[in-house]
C-alpha cells in the first residue's frame, strides 16, 4: 500500500456526459503535498460518459491519478456508492459526483491539513455555490456553520447545510459509518444526509470558511426528480432519514419538528402548482399527519405552517391550484 497515498476522492457517476469531465478536472487540478486517486464508477451511463472519461485516461497529465470503473450492467445509485467506496484506499475519502465540481487547487490541502491536526475531527466541509443547470444561474448560499457542538445535530435535522462536494471524510470513521447504514440505504435516494447525520454523530464536524465546490441542481436527477412519485419519495425520504437516525440513536424526537413541517410545505406547495388534480391529490395524500401529532412541537409547527399554506392546501383540495396553472 502506498504510504503518502493520504486521499481518495469517490465520484460516482451516471448520464454525465456533459458535466463528468468538469467534475474531473476540478479534482486533478488539485495542488498538494500528498498523493490523490480518483475513483470513478460509471454506474453504465447510456450516454457517452465513458467516452469523456476515456478521452481524460489517454491525453490529461494526471491521468495516473484516475481509476476507473465502467459497468456492462446498471447496479443503482448506493449499490455504485458501496463499490466505488471499496476501492478507495486512501486515509482520507472526498466525495464528488459526477455532476458537480471543485474550484479551488488548495480544496483538499486545506481540508487534508485540518484533519491531520485535529484527530477527533471525522468530517471537514466547506461553503458551496448552487448552479441552476436549467436557468443557468449560480446562488451563492451563505455559510452555515454551528459555533456550539451540541447545537451540530439539531441544526443539522433541521436542514441539511453541509454539501457532499465539499466534504472530506477521515475513513476510519466512514467506514463505520457505511456498515452501520449499508441495509437502509439500499433502494433509498437520499445518501449524502444520512451518511452525514451518522459521522457528525459518531465524531466532530469542521466548517472551512471557503467556497471551494460547487452543486448542481438538476431537473430529473434523483434528488430532483420530474415524475410526481419519485418527488414524493425523495421528499418523504429527506425526513425518513432524518428519523431513522434520531430513533436509532435515541434522541429526542422533537427535533424532528422542522423537517415534518418542511416535508408538509413542500407537498403543499407542490399540489398547489400541480397541472394534474391527481397529481395534487397524491401529494396530499402523503401529507405526515400522524407524525405532527406525534413529534412536532406547537412553536415550530406556528412557525412553519402559516396562513398562507393553509390558504394552498384549501385551494388544492378544491381544485383551485390546477384550474390557476390551466388559466396560465
Amino acid at each position: 500500500m502506498n504510504r503518502n497515498l493520504k486521499v481518495s476522492v469517490c465520484m460516482i457517476t451516471y448520464g454525465h456526459e456533459k458535466f463528468i469531465l468538469q467534475a474531473i478536472e476540478g479534482v486533478l487540478m488539485q495542488e498538494c503535498d500528498f498523493e490523490v486517486e480518483l475513483i470513478i464508477a460509471n454506474d453504465c451511463s447510456p450516454d457517452k460518459t465513458d467516452l469523456v472519461v476515456q478521452n481524460v485516461l489517454k491525453n490529461h497529465p494526471r491521468k495516473s491519478w484516475v481509476k476507473y470503473f465502467n459497468y456492462a450492467q446498471n447496479k443503482g445509485i448506493m449499490s455504485n456508492l458501496f463499490f466505488a467506496l471499496e476501492q478507495c484506499s486512501g486515509t482520507y475519502v472526498a466525495m464528488c459526483e459526477g455532476d458537480d465540481y471543485w474550484i479551488t487547487k488548495d480544496k483538499l490541502q486545506k481540508q487534508v491539513d485540518i484533519l491531520e491536526k485535529n484527530k477527533e475531527v471525522g468530517l471537514v466541509y466547506s461553503n458551496t455555490k448552487q448552479f441552476i443547470e436549467k436557468t443557468g444561474q449560480f446562488i451563492e448560499s451563505p455559510a452555515r456553520f454551528v459555533q456550539s457542538e451540541e447545537e451540530v445535530i439539531p441544526e443539522m435535522l433541521k436542514s441539511k447545510f453541509v454539501e457532499f462536494a465539499s466534504t472530506v471524510f477521515r475513513k476510519t470513521i466512514l467506514d463505520r459509518v457505511i456498515k452501520i447504514l449499508r441495509k437502509e440505504l439500499e433502494g433509498k435516494v437520499i445518501g449524502d444526509t444520512r451518511i452525514i447525520l451518522e459521522t457528525v454523530y459518531r465524531s466532530r464536524l469542521y466548517h472551512l470558511n471557503e467556497t471551494t465546490a460547487v452543486y448542481r441542481i438538476l431537473e430529473g436527477s434523483a434528488s430532483h426528480p420530474k415524475e410526481i412519485e419519485k418527488y414524493i419519495f425523495a421528499l418523504k425520504d429527506t425526513y425518513f432519514c432524518r428519523k431513522s437516525f434520531v430513533e436509532r440513536n435515541n434522541l429526542n424526537r422533537i427535533w424532528l419538528s422542522d423537517s415534518i413541517c418542511n416535508t408538509n410545505r413542500g407537498l403543499i406547495n407542490t399540489a398547489f402548482v400541480s397541472k394534474k388534480y391527481l397529481d395534487t391529490l397524491k401529494l396530499l395524500k402523503n401529507l405526515l399527519i400522524l407524525e405532527v401529532f406525534k413529534f412536532c412541537s406547537w412553536s415550530v409547527f406556528r412557525r412553519k405552517m402559516k396562513a398562507d399554506i393553509w390558504l394552498k392546501l384549501l385551494l388544492s383540495l378544491v381544485g383551485l391550484g390546477v384550474l390557476r396553472q390551466k388559466l396560465r
